[in-house]
């Protein structure tokens, strides 16, 4: 990984501000998280999308960070909300320590611009998705105010989208559900 979250930086993953431009429900819903799908959640950090994911289906919300605390964290907001099908798992996107072809959805939010291998991640993304699976990957745009000296670890849409494309996924819609992220819908 290039940079790691720090854990004390919490309130900033829970924010007012990042639930009304990326609520959790409407983008897992664009998913298609229902049922009695299995859902892996790269990088979870507090749960943002797992705990949601976890009342929307039947099936089991796998939580993977890398960071002790994220997952101790996401351990027990998942027994206060009484939601039993969540699974903490230590690990990271370069090397997902899943099956092949263990999950039904997989979501991918605002990881894989941090990836020191992010082809490889991409990958690990397709090989551990199921056969008729869909991944939800949500990015960071490069900023235009940062024109004069861009972030290095932006990943432009287009790129992302071809590499996806080039692991097996076939990608069924690109959206900017605000000015700073991507969201891209892909189907394996």
């Amino acid at each position: 990984m290039k940079e790691s979250f720090d854990p004390t930086l919490i309130d900033r993953l829970e924010s007012p501000e990042r639930k009304r431009e990326l609520p959790a429900a409407v983008l897992l819903e664009k998913l298609q998280v229902n049922g009695e799908v299995d859902v892996l959640d790269i990088e979870a950090g507090t749960g943002y999308f797992s705990i949601p994911a976890a009342s929307m289906t039947a099936g089991t919300v796998f939580a993977v960070d890398l960071e002790p605390a994220m997952l101790e964290f996401m351990e027990k907001r998942a027994a206060e909300e009484g939601l039993t099908n969540v699974r903490v798992v230590k690990g990271q996107v370069e090397q997902l320590p899943f099956e092949d072809e263990a999950v039904d959805r997989i979501i991918a939010s605002l990881i894989l611009h941090i990836t020191d291998e992010l082809e490889a991640s991409v990958r690990e993304i397709a090989r551990v998705l199921r056969t008729g699976g869909r991944c939800l990957c949500l990015e960071w745009q490069a900023d235009p105010m940062e024109q004069r000296v861009p972030r290095p670890n932006r990943v432009d849409p287009q790129v992302m989208q071809n590499l996806l494309e080039q692991a097996g996924l076939r990608v069924e819609g690109l959206e900017y559900p605000t000015e700073r992220h991507y969201l891209i819908l892909a189907r394996k």
